[in-house]
């Protein structure tokens, strides 16, 4: 379904983008990240069973080959994957013992023609994303070192790849080192503080930082500190943390009730933290931006119901009763079930709550990479077009509108010509959008998919191109589904 967002021309219709549904793969047990091997035609996917290999059938329908896990004797869980751009033969693939913070996770190496694992290395502490650099000379895992029995500091792995001309050349290979948030590497004058840090690790914020996802550049790495509300940046040259960026609240109308349906509220008093999980980075009109799927993420221990924190005098009585004169009774309408984060919003710094801070940002932000500057965002789009074409997924059935809403999660961008187009998966509504964001100041959304039945949650997506045709490829994590979308000009029939 082509978005019109105003009045479109005939010649703007002409210029339509939309998904057309090819095929889904069911496969048991959930499928969560896939990556595309170009030179052998296959996907490569994980999730909870382990590691996928997914071979096209003549009819062109991706079908499972072979499934595999890390260890017979221990239980370790698949976290991410991805294929080496400098087509070498291999592709890697991320590991986390369980419970995650026992031992360092492992990185997995595996030779693409045959599909088995040919070396492996240690890395940090629950590692959640790997990822090449452009080039292939460096591979980063980001390391998120989430608290269980033992807190671990979150941290970026570099492996230089640079002495690898094959798959065959990994043995012995041990080029590899981790870089946490201390001071033997973050740059002076880079200011932790301005992250988002429970008030019990502020002297020690680096234990608290925990890197989601990473956007490699050809100088280094930005890494997504979802938690902490931020973005952190890796210099290569350098091997230390040059930059953090803090993304601060979002302002725009939300759903904040789980029990009324598609009903957004102005948002006046409300401030949604982005929390961003997937990022990418892309370039355009000659400079270079940074895109976020804000999709949240509770902090343990640090969340509450909105009419709890009242009964319990967390909130300013000012901003108490300007939200009893905007919305009367707060039960009735659901409001008082919305939750916040008990450590945000205190702008006086007079120990109560000011600002009310949903944890999460219903949105995608495309950020200046030089500046740091939020040139776009998406604001309540998401909701409102969810709501109004898709009301039965809306928010999980609005059942999570009181926490973070649709929870953008996956971002797959690619250039289609003069066009830089971007896949975004909502993991609770079971949609995939598609927009242009050739011009970051003005993306434009084109088209909107809901998951088939069976098929929900969509985390990640990719890309690729097969038979001179642009497809995409979305990983269910609920109901082990692999869909297979083909990117086309025209509104779809």
């Amino acid at each position: 379904m082509v978005i019109a967002l105003g009045a479109l021309s005939a010649s703007a219709l002409a210029q339509a983008i939309s998904l057309h549904h090819i095929s889904d793969t069911h496969i048991e047990g959930g499928v969560e990240i896939i990556a595309y091997d170009a030179a052998h035609d296959r996907l490569h996917a994980i999730g909870t069973s382990g590691r996928m290999v997914l071979d096209f059938t003549e009819d062109g329908v991706p079908a499972l080959s072979t499934l595999s896990i890390f260890s017979d004797t221990q239980q370790w869980e698949a976290t991410s994957i991805a294929i080496d751009p400098a087509g070498r033969g291999f592709g890697v693939v991320s590991w986390v013992p369980t419970p995650p913070d026992s031992v360092p996770g492992m990185v997995q190496v595996i030779d693409l023609e045959s599909g088995t694992p040919i070396w492996q290395f240690s890395i940090g502490y629950h590692p959640d994303c790997v990822m090449f650099s452009p080039d292939g000379m460096v591979l980063y895992a980001a390391n998120e070192g989430e608290a269980h029995s033992t807190d671990r500091p979150g941290a970026i792995t570099v492996a230089d790849l640079s002495a690898i001309g094959s798959a065959g050349d990994f043995a012995g290979f041990n080029s590899v080192r981790t870089y946490e948030f201390n001071e033997d590497h973050v740059t002076a004058g880079v200011d932790l503080s301005v992250l988002r840090v429970p008030g019990v690790h502020v002297s020690n914020p680096g234990i608290a930082i925990e890197p989601e996802y990473i956007a490699a550049t050809a100088r280094g790495a930005w890494v997504s500190l979802q938690e902490n509300n931020g973005l952190g940046y890796f210099d290569l040259q350098t091997r230390a943390w040059t930059r953090v960026i803090p993304l601060g609240k979002l302002s725009f109308p939300l759903d904040l009730s789980e029990s009324d349906g598609a009903r957004l509220n102005p948002g006046h008093g409300f401030g949604l933290l982005p929390l961003p999980d997937t990022i990418a980075v892309y370039e355009s009109i000659g400079r270079s931006f940074i895109v976020t799927a804000n999709e949240g993420e509770t902090l343990d221990g640090h969340e509450m119901r909105l009419g709890d924190a009242i009964d319990r005098g967390l909130i300013d009585p000012v901003r108490v009763e300007r939200l009893r004169d905007e919305f009367g009774d707060l039960s009735e309408h659901g409001v008082d079930r919305v939750y916040i984060s008990t450590i945000d919003g205190d702008l006086d710094e007079d120990g109560d709550i000011d600002q009310l801070c949903v944890q999460g940002g219903r949105s995608f932000s495309i950020i200046d990479e030089t500046s740091g500057v939020t040139v776009w965002n998406s604001g309540a789009q998401i909701e409102l077009m969810t709501g109004m074409l898709f009301p039965g997924l809306y928010n999980a059935g609005d059942e999570r509108s009181d926490r973070a809403g649709p929870e953008p999660e996956g971002i797959a961008i690619t250039r289609w010509g003069d066009q830089v187009l971007l896949a975004l998966g909502l993991e609770r509504t079971g949609v995939v959008m598609l927009y242009d964001i050739t011009n970051p100041y003005a993306p434009v959304l084109h088209d909107l998919v809901a998951m088939n039945d069976g098929c929900a949650a969509p985390e990640g997506l990719v890309f690729f191109e097969r038979e001179e045709r642009l497809m995409l490829a979305v990983a269910n994590e609920i109901g082990g589904c692999v869909s297979i979308y083909e990117v086309m000009l025209g509104a779809p029939e």
